[in-house]
């Protein structure tokens, strides 16, 4: 039996199985369950599936999840499709769909959260489910939250993080070792988010504006130190807003927005107003108190004039050298649009509804994904 071979051989074989098929024979054999559970064998099998680009690329859409596959047969990721139609998740307390518009993904988790005023962490590959009361009252678009991980430890201890107010004015962790929440005393600087927060090796980072100066930055959160740190961007804001307008979304003139570059690096985008002119940068080296980046693309957008709307998301294919963007677009009707743009090239999808009925119409999201059986 091939359980009788040596348990350095044996996660050697199976960390080369790809994970959908692991999935179908989790359930039939408890020998494997058990090997599932190992941390070796799991960063053993993520390492596997980045080098063979076992790599997915999923939308979030309002109540649901897509794989952008299914939908772009211009983006070739080489790998089986990970579900053929879109995920939805069930709230059991109140019987309907929980709202995913606002999800924050890490490691191949989505943290969502729900108008039950809870926390639900949502694996999207096993389906396991952990739901959370939150410490004080939970209102959507009142409240900054992300999830991450304590980079000290042998094991990652998962936390989430929640900022009380969108202002950034109190900060408390949640963390799953015990179950329980705590305020943390930290320096919070006065400014706004500009962007939405992505996950990378357990940290959280945002663009991020001083309120009463146009300066801008990368906002960071180390779960380890549970600490903020402002960093450098790579670029010059050319539009300034009055301080009084730091949070008057009518104030935006450019877009920018950060993107994970195959759990390795973040990547940032930044479109003038001005120019139209589109770049994209990604991170060197990330330190506590510094960052290096590099430039990846330019794109002028002359030829096919077009602004990006605040609220888009991108990922990058450092093969082809393109960036596929996503937005709501609002014209006749409210729809998606992706984009796939490089130096020399410009196409644009004829775009795609998923009409939904409850009248929410979110901007999508895109992020990388690897698949997580735990």
């Amino acid at each position: 039996m091939i359980f009788d071979l040596p348990q350095n051989l044996i996660e050697e074989i199976f960390s080369r199985v790809p994970m959908i098929s692991l999935r179908q024979l989790r359930s039939t054999c408890k020998p494997l369950n058990n090997l599932f559970k190992h941390r070796r064998f799991i960063k053993k099998q993520i390492a596997y599936a980045k080098a063979t680009r076992q790599y997915h690329v999923l939308m979030v859409v309002n109540f649901r999840v897509y794989a952008m596959c299914s939908y772009l047969h211009e983006i070739n990721m080489n790998v089986a499709p990970l579900f053929k139609r879109g995920l939805n998740l069930i709230d059991p307390h109140r019987e309907s769909e929980v709202d995913l518009s606002h999800a924050f993904h890490c490691d191949g988790i989505l943290l969502c959260c729900t108008n039950g005023n809870m926390f639900v962490v949502w694996n999207l590959f096993s389906g396991k489910t952990k739901w959370i009361e939150p410490k004080n009252y939970l209102k959507i678009e009142d409240n900054v939250y992300a999830l991450g991980y304590d980079n000290n430890e042998l094991y990652r201890s998962y936390k989430i993080m929640r900022f009380l107010h969108k202002y950034l004015k109190r900060l408390e962790i949640y963390e799953f070792s015990s179950n329980s929440w705590r305020n943390i005393r930290v320096t919070i600087p006065k400014g706004c988010l500009k962007s939405r927060g992505v996950s990378l090796k357990g940290s959280v980072y945002w663009l991020f504006k001083l309120r009463e100066v146009n300066e801008y930055s990368l906002l960071s959160f180390d779960f380890s130190t549970e600490r903020l740190q402002r960093l450098c961007v790579p670029f010059h804001q050319e539009a300034a807003c009055s301080k009084e307008d730091c949070f008057n979304e009518n104030c935006v003139h450019d877009t920018m927005a950060l993107s994970v570059v195959r759990e390795e690096h973040l990547s940032l985008l930044f479109q003038s107003g001005v120019t139209q002119k589109m770049e994209i940068w990604i991170t060197n080296e990330i330190k506590t108190t510094s960052v290096s980046w590099n430039k990846f693309l330019t794109v002028d957008f002359k030829p096919h004039p077009h602004m990006f709307s605040r609220g888009m998301s991108f990922f990058i294919d450092e093969e082809k050298k393109v960036a596929v963007c996503c937005e709501k677009v609002q014209e006749n009707n409210i729809f998606n649009k992706v984009y796939i743009v490089g130096e020399d090239e410009y196409k644009v999808s004829p775009g795609f509804g998923f009409h939904e009925y409850r009248g929410i119409y979110n901007c999508p999201t895109m992020f990388g994904y690897v698949p997580r059986l735990l």
